[in-house]
């Protein structure tokens, strides 16, 4: 009784390793983040996003996202040089029409490096740089720290995943 004869039942896993990896990974950034006195919150969703069923998957995946990283890095941190170089108001009309122009160059960047799927990570950095932090006092120190909190996130995530 209870039985459907004829259909295959498929036995659902609670936690799988993919799931584990990625807690222990997201654990491994917090820990770190608290030992560099910052927040976790970029290299914890890096290590997420890095994370995948196997060890290539993720080093495939780590690579388009440091390509992406260092690529929306650059051009957040020339961004607020020129912002502040044109003493541009921030959040204002002229101010929104520079960040977009810039997604041109970054871009063709990808595309010129062959690597289009970093596109994506590329507009999310640059845009978390010179929008989220473009009025902090110190945004090129933020731009720094963005990067550097990714690769450790996406590091901790492809050592997690080539050890387990």
């Amino acid at each position: 009784m209870g039985e459907i004869v004829g259909k295959k039942h498929k036995k659902v896993k609670f936690l799988g390793m993919r799931v584990v990896k990625t807690v222990i990974a997201v654990y491994i950034c917090f820990l770190i983040s608290f030992f560099r006195n910052g927040l976790p919150f970029y290299s914890a969703i890096a290590a997420i996003l890095c994370m995948q069923n196997d060890h290539a998957n993720s080093l495939e995946v780590g690579k388009g996202r440091m390509i992406g990283t260092f690529i929306g890095g650059i051009y957040g941190f020339l961004a607020i040089i020129l912002i502040n170089f044109v003493n541009v108001e921030l959040f204002s009309y002229i101010h929104h029409l520079i960040l977009s122009l810039f997604l041109i160059p970054i871009i063709y960047t990808n595309v010129f490096l062959k690597s289009n799927s970093s596109t994506y990570i590329s507009c999310v950095v640059f845009f978390s740089i010179t929008i989220s932090h473009g009025g902090d006092i110190a945004p090129m120190y933020f731009a720094l720290n963005r990067v550097i909190d990714t690769l450790i996130g996406i590091a901790v995530s492809l050592i997690i995943n080539m050890i387990m």
